[in-house]
């Protein structure tokens, strides 16, 4: 109801409705895997995805993993989870490095990525 009220926000009843039933769906894996970080850095195998593109034309905007995840969140029940959403949260998340090369934050993204690390 408060996210509904909320004249800043201003979102429809349906995605309204979206926010609350994915956040369910949330809750649910994180039973099942311990957490929704593990359900989904268990899909990069817990390894980040290190790209190497030259130019903002080569840099995808949805990945055949992006994909597959989108497919498992909507037979988990999940909505508005399409591949390209997918991909930009893994992006965010740190689970794709898609970084172009002579961006100043690649190499720094790259060393995080590649530094062994165990996670909880």
């Amino acid at each position: 109801m408060e996210i509904a009220s909320n004249k800043a926000i201003m979102l429809a009843e349906s995605r309204v409705r979206c926010i609350v039933d994915n956040s369910r769906c949330i809750v649910k894996i994180a039973r099942e895997f311990g957490s929704f970080s593990n359900y989904m850095w268990g899909n990069v195998n817990f390894k980040p995805t290190i790209n190497r593109y030259r130019y903002p034309r080569n840099v995808p905007l949805r990945s055949p993993k992006a994909e597959a995840i989108s497919k498992d969140l909507l037979k988990r029940g999940f909505r508005f989870v399409g591949p390209v959403i997918v991909c930009s949260f893994m992006q965010a998340a740190g689970l794709t490095i898609d970084h172009l090369v002579d961006c100043f934050r690649y190499s720094e993204c790259v060393s995080l990525a590649e530094r062994p690390w165990r996670h909880i």
